[in-house]
């Protein structure tokens, strides 16, 4: 699978912003939807995060986000198990729009491979130097 095969679709989360991002990433020939672009500058602000997830995953969209927070928050991790959401977020919350791409960029083929072929719900982070699954805090013993 290609990056530029439109078979898959991305949508990126509020903390990926709407420019230096996704910017690089279409340039890579990625397909994908900011918050921004989807909700608007304003109402973007307001979306709950378990309402983008369920919709970008009701898209067949391939989740990806600033931080490992989707996994961990309960709320938000049973989002993900509900919607079958398939999610790469990134190790380290404090990276800067060009490591941000670094990351992802660099793990681009093992991301549409997975993205293509593992079904939801999962989230991998993503870092510089390799992808790793992580486990959804779904608040329950097991």
């Amino acid at each position: 699978m290609q990056p530029s095969d439109p078979a898959l679709a991305f949508f990126l989360d509020r903390g990926l912003g709407s420019r230096v991002v996704p910017t690089a990433l279409r340039a890579a020939g990625w397909q994908l939807t900011t918050m921004n672009e989807r909700y608007g500058v304003v109402d973007s602000q307001f979306v709950g995060d378990e309402e983008w997830i369920c919709e970008a995953a009701a898209h067949d969209e391939i989740l990806l986000c600033k931080d490992l927070a989707i996994a961990r928050n309960q709320n938000e991790a049973a989002a993900v198990h509900r919607a079958r959401a398939r999610v790469f977020a990134l190790a380290n919350a404090n990276a800067s729009g060009s490591a941000m791409v670094h990351c992802l960029l660099a793990h681009e083929q093992r991301i549409f491979a997975l993205a293509a072929r593992v079904p939801g719900p999962y989230v991998f982070a993503v870092s510089a130097e390799r992808l790793r699954r992580c486990r959804l805090n779904l608040g329950r013993e097991g």
